[in-house]
């Protein structure tokens, strides 16, 4: 039978146990507004949901009753009656995001659609069954640093690095072959007791900048995902779309066997400063700021720059977005530097050119595809 990780939910979240839904359309659409206006006069939703006071009234006292949303005093004076400000109940459920990249797997505990804490624990091993027993006792420790129990969580995203297959398995790169072509949230969800969904890691990086970071107000915009390989997410309407195979954004699809070594993946970065005598480098040593003063660096960019700007001026012609973000493990310092070279290919017509989309690079730096996994579960049952 098919993972669904609906059939998964503790009772104590559900609204309906026969159809195993949390929230109704409406109440979702009513707990989305709340989220992203967070004191919003109940007054204010009427027109927005289309529905009337009365139903609207009856929606709200719901969720208020099962602990949802809070109440609070409006400080806007207006004729008639108070309206009461509407805000989530952050302790009403927790989610966990567990991001596996190639050498370290992140891990993010969020509220009810806010991030409380975050941690990062090495992945160096070849054995699943031993990195879920590390993920379990990090799960372990980041519950008990809020005092939660497992009971609390209504939810798990799982992200990983690799091409999306069949279900919830993905083709990783080598140092993950052991995380490859097997069905993860069924295991991941025996292992914990807990419902999990899976994607992609880059895209839930770049469901994470949509929501907390410079895509916030950016309806379209394409995510790079620099990691230990070259990736990506497209976000259409504020949400990532994945495209009929799950693998929208696969960037390094662009490039062939003979140009597959000049992409700007952070392995192949590695591997040059290898041979420039930094053997002691790893990929986590990539993320500090001042990597773009070492002997090496500034030859890499030029060296992948063609192939950094085939990728951006594919997504201008295929998807056209108002911005471009660069992420994932890339420090600051070496996105500016490519930002630099970024050459559009925008011949005029008639002396006018084409608008292009706006270069920037990722705020969310820290458990990026984490925080993203961590919001999948409120997406897919309450918001």
């Amino acid at each position: 039978m098919k993972y669904d990780p609906l059939d998964h939910i503790a009772a104590h979240f559900l609204r309906d146990t026969q159809a195993v839904r949390v929230a109704s359309r409406n109440e979702r659409d009513l707990l989305r507004l709340i989220w992203k206006s967070p004191g919003i006069e109940r007054s204010d939703l009427t027109e927005p949901l289309d529905l009337t006071q009365q139903s609207l009234h009856r929606i709200v006292a719901r969720l208020h009753e099962r602990g949802m949303i809070v109440f609070s005093t409006s400080e806007t004076r207006r004729p008639g009656p108070p309206s009461p400000g509407l805000t989530l109940c952050r302790d009403w459920c927790l989610t966990l995001g567990i991001a596996v990249n190639v050498g370290s797997i992140g891990l993010c505990l969020m509220g009810f659609g806010e991030p409380l804490d975050h941690m990062e624990i090495p992945q160096k091993g070849s054995s699943l069954a031993a990195e879920m027993e590390q993920i379990e006792a990090a799960v372990e420790e980041l519950l008990a640093r809020r005092g939660a129990e497992r009971r609390d969580v209504l939810g798990i995203g799982l992200a990983v690095s690799g091409h999306h297959m069949l279900d919830t398995a993905f083709n990783c790169p080598l140092p993950l072959a052991h995380w490859s072509l097997i069905d993860l949230a069924p295991l991941l969800g025996e292992q914990l007791g807990l419902p999990v969904w899976a994607d992609n890691v880059a895209r839930t990086a770049a469901l994470a900048e949509a929501i907390f970071g410079v895509g916030r107000d950016v309806a379209d915009f394409a995510y790079i995902a620099h990691l230990h390989g070259y990736g990506g997410g497209l976000v259409s309407g504020g949400m990532p779309f994945r495209g009929s195979f799950g693998n929208a954004g696969e960037y390094s699809v662009l490039f062939g066997r003979e140009e597959y070594d000049d992409r700007p993946a952070l392995s192949l970065l590695l591997q040059h400063l290898h041979a420039k005598g930094r053997s002691n480098l790893t990929l986590r040593d990539l993320k500090n700021e001042n990597l773009v003063d070492l002997d090496g660096v500034a030859e890499w960019v030029d060296r992948v720059a063609p192939a950094h700007n085939k990728a951006i001026n594919a997504i201008c012609a295929v998807f056209d977005p108002a911005l471009i973000v660069l992420g994932g493990e890339l420090p600051h310092s070496l996105a500016r530097m490519l930002i630099e070279r970024t050459e559009f290919n925008n011949l005029p017509r008639h002396g006018v050119l084409r608008d292009v989309p706006r270069l920037a690079v990722a705020q969310i730096i820290d458990a990026p595809g984490a925080i993203g996994a961590a919001l999948i579960p409120l997406f897919e049952t309450v918001l």
